[in-house]
């Protein structure tokens, strides 16, 4: 469980780092990626790209919040 759970994270980090890098394009730039490869923002491809970005972050949001807690509860 342990080895599926690190390859979960690192495919929730990768697909985190491509929305990050596509967002820092899209500020500096002005070219949004996601909007050229999937079309309007608006449509079901891209909102499904974009939540499923979303639910990554969340992803390791609480991966890196439980790892805290577990490791306070091992040093108390």
């Amino acid at each position: 469980m342990k080895k599926v759970m690190q390859v979960v994270d690192v495919i929730a980090f990768t697909i985190l780092l491509i929305g990050g890098l596509n967002y820092l394009i899209a500020g500096l730039f002005g070219v949004d990626l996601m909007v050229m490869m999937f079309g309007s923002n608006i449509s079901i491809v891209g909102r499904i790209v974009y939540a499923i970005i979303g639910l990554s972050a969340l992803l390791l949001l609480v991966t890196v919040i439980a790892r805290t807690v577990m490791k306070n509860k091992k040093s108390a």
